[in-house]
């Protein structure tokens, strides 16, 4: 790509050209990270909330870049282009360099405070089983084109690495791609040059107040996925939310009201998953997902009406939904409780609403009593600290607070905070060290009882501080420690 390309893509939030009349370059790449930096490449500044790499421009050129992109001027040597958004300016350039790949891909992206993965790893494996080979950018993991599958800090990542990884999903014979679409990505325009053939909105309640400062914010941060469809593209949302969305979209509405285009109806819960009727233009259709609860039908619900409105035969679609295996760290029977007797479930849960969630289903499953191991994360919404002690409380026997993700913070004052919330009269502990809080939830249970650990889910490092992660995934420790007291009760038989 020449500068002259580069400079006519930015016309529009150019302020200043700094080249010192050379207009030769060639651009080779695009990157926004030094250790990235190649001869003949352009880097992209970006002022972020701990670094600001326009503090490393001299070492960015002395390292061969050949043009920076940056919000100011920058030292009077350094070829550079000033914008008024740089972030914006990186989803522009990422867009032209890598030729829009998303034109040539079936491409779907979904948002919502919870849900987001489940839905998208079971549009992945539908579209799978259907011939489609393709790539998933979520939570969990990122996959492009079944390469070993690998997790990344960000549920989004930058709109380099977005463009990036359409490019060479098209480049390589692939027909779609599916994406978490985080409302910290649609704030920060990682996503802000990709046009969607299906955009989806799960739900929205509270999270991530800590970046967002309103939930009038937030919720505009989530609708705007709905500005970046194609032409005719289908916009998914549930009943719930529906009165947000009043743009003149393909709006299609799901949900257990009379409103919705795709309605659930004669729902069944069990611990082995969940069977529902969605009643819908192409007529009734009878589901099984095999992840309990309510909400997971509004997830699989969602995945079917996007798909049969992309075209798909409905049946198909059922039968592909009912063969999903789930989600890593989302309501995941750990089987090793059978040992004891007990039901013990790992969940992703680290929200309000997503506790609550998770609650009702083990509230319908359980024939015992609920305990549940819960905390929040570090550098996060403190105010819903509070309110997921409120909601554990209400809906289990027995609270155990315990640590989460400090990442920086200091773990005893998070504690502190989420023990606010506590109601008068409960029955709770508060155990710092993670591990011993999980002991203690298997080692009370009794016969019957059903075990949550909820926050973590399928993450396999606890992070302190950004130098200090330790090796703990919830699923494995929960194995260990049912193994340990299994062993110590035949011993005593």
């Amino acid at each position: 790509m020449h500068i002259e390309k580069v400079i006519e893509s930015l016309r529009p939030i150019l302020v200043e050209v700094k080249l010192n009349g050379n207009l030769n370059h060639k651009i080779v790449d695009i990157v926004n990270n030094s250790s990235q930096v190649r001869p003949g490449c352009l880097f992209v500044c970006h002022r972020g909330r701990k670094f600001d790499s326009h503090e490393i421009a001299q070492e960015v050129y002395n390292k061969g870049a050949s043009v920076l992109v940056s919000e100011r001027s920058l030292n009077g040597n350094i070829p550079h282009l000033i914008v008024s958004d740089t972030r914006l300016a990186e989803a522009v350039l990422a867009d032209v360099f890598y030729e829009k790949p998303y034109e040539k891909l079936l491409t779907l992206g979904v948002t919502g405070t919870n849900g987001k993965t489940t839905s998208v790893h079971l549009f992945h494996h539908v579209l799978q089983s259907f011939s489609s080979r393709g790539s998933l950018l979520g939570t969990v993991y990122y996959e492009i084109l079944g390469t070993p599958r690998f997790h990344h800090d960000n549920t989004t990542p930058g709109a380099i690495e977005i463009l990036r990884a359409m490019r060479k999903t098209v480049d390589n014979n692939g027909a779609h791609f599916v994406m978490e679409v985080s409302s910290h990505a649609l704030s920060l325009k990682r996503v802000e040059t990709v046009r969607f053939d299906i955009t989806a909105l799960t739900n929205i309640t509270r999270d991530h107040l800590d970046f967002h400062h309103t939930f009038e914010e937030y919720v505009q941060a989530k609708l705007h996925i709905f500005d970046l469809l194609k032409e005719n593209g289908v916009a998914l949302i549930s009943d719930e939310y529906s009165h947000l969305l009043n743009k003149k979209l393909r709006k299609i509405v799901y949900g257990i009201s009379r409103q919705s285009h795709y309605r659930i109806q004669n729902v069944e819960i069990n611990k082995q998953g969940t069977r529902f009727e969605v009643d819908c233009p192409a007529g009734k259709y009878k589901l099984w997902i095999r992840m309990p609860g309510y909400h997971n039908a509004m997830n699989a619900t969602l995945v079917f009406a996007g798909l049969v409105e992309l075209g798909f035969d409905p049946n198909d679609v059922v039968g592909s939904i009912a063969s999903f295996q789930g989600v890593d760290g989302r309501f995941q029977f750990i089987p090793e409780g059978s040992l004891l007797g007990i039901d013990v479930v790992v969940d992703f849960a680290h929200s309000p609403d997503a506790l609550e969630k998770t609650l009702v289903t083990a509230k319908h499953l359980a024939s015992g009593r609920i305990i549940t191991v819960f905390g929040a994360g570090g550098q996060a919404d403190k105010g819903k600290r509070p309110m997921m002690a409120q909601v554990v409380c209400q809906y289990s026997d027995v609270a155990i607070i315990t640590t989460d993700d400090p990442r920086g913070e200091d773990p005893l004052e998070i504690l502190s905070e989420v023990e606010r919330g506590v109601p008068a009269g409960a029955a709770y502990l508060v155990i710092p060290d993670r591990r011993e809080a999980i002991e203690t939830a298997i080692t009370l249970a009794n016969r019957n009882d059903m075990v949550i650990i909820a926050g973590r889910g399928h993450e396999e490092y606890q992070i302190f501080t950004d130098e200090r992660k330790v090796p703990f995934k919830d699923a494995e420790v929960v194995r260990e420690i049912i193994l340990q007291e299994y062993q110590r009760e035949r011993r005593h038989v």
